[in-house]
C-alpha cells in the first residue's frame, strides 16, 4: 500500500510539473510571438491585431495536420505541414519586408530628385520633405512622414534620419541619412548631393537588374531541380500507390524522405550561394 501511494504521488507530481512546464512554455511563446509580430507589422505600417494572428496560426497548426492525416494517412506529411504552417508567419513577414524594401529603393531616386528640385527652387529642407511625402506613394512617403513627425515632436533632423536608417536598415537609406547629416554639420549644396545620390542609386539599380537577369537561369534551374523529386513522388504515388506506400508508412521510408529533404535543402543553399551576387 505505501508503495502504491508513493507511485501515485510521483505520477501526480509528474503531471503537475508537465502542466506547469507546458503553461509556461505556452505563455512564453505567445508573448514572444505577439511582441515580435507587433514590432514587425508596425515597421511595415500594417496594423493587425497580433493576438488574433497568434490564434489563427495555432488553429492552422492544429487543423492542417489532422486534415493531411485524414486525406493521405501519412504521418510525416502531417508533421511537415505542421512545421511549415508554424514557420509560415515568419516567412510571410520576410517576403513582405523584402518586397517593401525593394519598392522603397525603387522610389528613392525620383524622390531625391524631387527633393533636390524643391531645395534648388528656394524651399527649406523640411518643406521639401513634406512635398515629397505628399507626392510620393508608400512606403517612402510613410517613412518620410514619420521622420517629419519625429522632427515636429522635438527630435533633431539628424536623429530622425538616423532612426529612419536603423528602422529600415538599407544601404541606400544609410547614404541618404549620412548625406543629410553631413550637410547639416559641415554645410554645402545639399541639392547637388541629393542629385548625385539619386544618379548613383539609379546606376546601382541598373547593375543589380543586369545581375538578376544573368542569374535568373541559375535560380530557375534550382527551382526545377528542387521541385523534380516532389513532382516524381506525386506522379509515382498516383501510378503505383501500393509500391509507394512504404515510403510514407515505414521507418526506412521516413528515413529516405528525411535524407532526400536534407539533400534538397543543401542543394538549395549551395545554388543560392552561387547565384547571389552582392553589388
Amino acid at each position: 500500500m505505501p508503495i502504491s501511494i508513493l507511485v501515485s504521488l510521483m505520477v501526480a507530481l509528474s503531471v503537475v510539473l508537465v502542466i506547469v512546464f507546458v503553461n509556461r512554455s505556452w505563455a512564453g511563446y505567445r508573448s514572444r510571438f505577439t511582441s515580435d509580430a507587433k514590432v514587425s507589422l508596425e515597421d511595415m505600417f500594417l496594423f493587425i491585431d497580433p493576438q488574433r494572428l497568434f490564434f489563427v496560426n495555432i488553429g492552422a497548426v492544429l487543423v492542417a495536420p489532422a486534415l493531411v492525416i485524414l486525406l493521405t494517412g501519412a504521418v510525416p506529411l502531417a508533421v511537415l505541414s505542421a512545421v511549415a504552417i508554424f514557420v509560415l508567419p515568419r516567412m510571410a513577414y520576410g517576403y513582405l519586408k523584402r518586397r517593401r524594401e525593394a519598392k522603397l529603393i525603387d522610389q528613392m531616386p525620383d524622390a531625391l530628385n524631387m527633393m533636390a528640385g524643391s531645395l534648388r527652387s528656394g524651399a527649406s529642407l523640411a518643406l521639401a520633405m513634406d512635398l515629397v511625402a505628399e507626392e510620393t506613394a508608400p512606403p517612402f512617403s510613410q517613412e518620410l512622414s514619420l521622420v517629419l513627425r519625429e522632427q515636429k515632436l522635438g527630435v533633431s533632423l539628424e536623429d530622425a534620419f538616423e532612426s529612419f536608417s536603423k528602422r529600415v536598415n538599407l544601404e541606400e537609406v544609410n547614404l541618404l541619412a549620412s548625406a543629410v547629416t553631413i550637410s547639416k554639420d559641415v554645410g554645402g549644396n545639399l541639392s547637388e548631393v541629393l542629385e548625385r545620390l539619386a544618379t548613383t542609386l539609379r546606376a546601382k539599380a541598373a547593375m543589380e537588374g543586369k545581375i538578376r537577369a544573368l542569374t535568373s537561369q541559375g535560380k530557375l534551374q534550382g527551382i526545377v531541380v528542387g521541385s523534380l523529386p516532389l513532382f516524381l513522388t506525386f506522379v509515382l504515388f498516383q501510378m503505383e500507390p501500393e509500391a509507394m506506400a512504404p515510403l510514407f508508412t515505414t521507418y526506412y521510408g521516413w528515413g529516405v524522405m528525411a535524407a532526400v529533404s536534407v539533400l534538397l535543402i543543401l542543394g538549395g543553399v549551395f545554388i543560392k550561394k552561387i547565384v547571389s551576387i552582392d553589388v
